[in-house]
């Protein structure tokens, strides 16, 4: 038995109570809530929609704390989807192949110059590995309709997983630079790595940026 406007309005509102802030989950325990109670009305309990609403609430999640656990929960369990994902993409990527062509590199980096020239282009090749997979998840992110003040779980770790690069770049070059500028520690100033030591990290980069753009087609195809 299909409920009224003014019963599924006041349902998503009811709902706001949990302070559920990513829409995916949202919509599945109200689409939950939404379809239990449309199978009381069906056996002909109709008393008002609060009453009947706390009746499904209480039995099939627990109530209010039932309910935080179970958005909890699912919470968890995409993260470590997702932590699953990065690794097996990071593997596939990580292969002999690519092995042999990071260990050539690092040979090759023991006769690069260590001069403010290369140090300037391993910065460069760094940051535009860094942007590359951030702007891949922006423009490639499925429109999702969202409430106000609710996000998007898919795409807010995505998002968030694609900055990592540019976030480590800032520690490597403000914090951990800052640090060895301030305090005069040479080997900790990245004006001073070895160019071995930029080529590692760009690798790193590379692979990091092309497994976390492989997961975000995954994503954002089953999102689509």
């Amino acid at each position: 038995m299909s409920l009224t406007t003014r019963e599924l309005d006041w349902i998503n509102k009811r709902m706001d109570w949990y302070g559920i802030k990513f829409q995916e989950i949202f919509d599945e325990m109200a689409d939950h809530i939404i379809s239990a109670i449309e199978v009381e009305r069906a056996e002909g309990d109709q008393r008002t929609i609060d009453i009947v609403f706390d009746k499904v609430t209480a039995r099939d999640f627990g109530g209010y704390l039932g309910v935080d656990k179970i958005v909890k929960t699912y919470e968890y369990a995409y993260r470590s989807k997702i932590r699953k994902g990065m690794f097996e993409n990071f593997s596939f990527y990580l292969n002999k192949p690519t092995i042999a062509t990071i260990a050539l590199l690092i040979i090759a980096g023991f006769y690069l110059p260590r001069t403010k020239i290369t140090i300037l282009i391993m910065l460069i090749g760094l940051l535009l590995t860094a942007i590359i997979p951030l702007v891949y998840a922006y423009r490639n992110s499925p429109p999702i309709k969202l409430d106000d003040g609710k996000q998007s779980i898919i795409q807010s770790y995505m998002k968030s997983r694609a900055l990592f690069l540019l976030t480590l770049i800032n520690l490597i070059l403000c914090v951990i630079g800052g640090a060895a500028r301030t305090w005069d520690i040479s080997f900790l100033n990245p004006a001073h790595y070895h160019p071995v030591v930029y080529l590692l990290l760009l690798s790193f980069f590379i692979i990091y940026g092309l497994s976390i753009m492989r997961l975000c087609r995954q994503e954002f195809k089953i999102a689509g």
